[in-house]
């Protein structure tokens, strides 16, 4: 029993190993606009759909605990300013991906993590940080902010509402 035992955990272990060898990470380069552009082409099919290259995309969800989610990315040439609420008021975090002024002090890492199902763009703050994937289809969204953390939110590409040439 042991035998058999011992090698569950070495088959798990080495499962565990092997998905975790199917993600590729990138790291983004620390420099204006790096991780915006990483945004924008990860959402190139919704994005594009502005003309004039700038608007807002509104989306609607809900999280795993069955929360309904609001996210709205009001995106410019430049950057992107996100705003994510959870239901009642639960969770609240607004946030600017890669503003053209930012300073990189507080950022711990960003990259970008592929696999065979998604791709996920990872900003770790001093006192925060985002997690965008997508996998073209649906778009996931959690946040951290001074130790409070976002339920992961999940939102349907296909219901976004798109406001052209609206701003934050």
């Amino acid at each position: 029993m042991k035998t058999l035992t011992t090698a569950i955990c070495i088959t798990t272990a080495l499962g565990a190993s092997l998905a975790w060898a199917d993600n590729t990470i990138v790291k983004v380069p620390r420099e204006n606009g790096a991780v915006h552009q990483e945004f924008k082409n990860l959402l190139n099919d919704t994005l594009s759909r502005f003309r004039s290259g700038v608007g807002r995309v509104e989306l609607q969800g809900e999280s795993g605990n069955n929360q309904t989610c609001n996210a709205n990315f009001y995106t410019s040439g430049e950057t992107t300013f996100v705003t994510m609420s959870v239901e009642n008021g639960d969770f609240y975090n607004e946030f600017y991906i890669d503003h053209p002024h930012q300073s990189f002090k507080k950022i711990l890492f960003q990259n970008l993590i592929m696999n065979d199902n998604n791709v996920e763009l990872k900003v770790v703050q001093r006192d925060g940080g985002y997690s965008i994937v997508t996998d073209g289809k649906q778009l996931k969204l959690s946040s951290k902010v001074r130790g409070n953390e976002s339920p992961t939110c999940q939102f349907s590409l296909a219901q976004a509402r798109l406001h052209e040439g609206e701003t934050e």
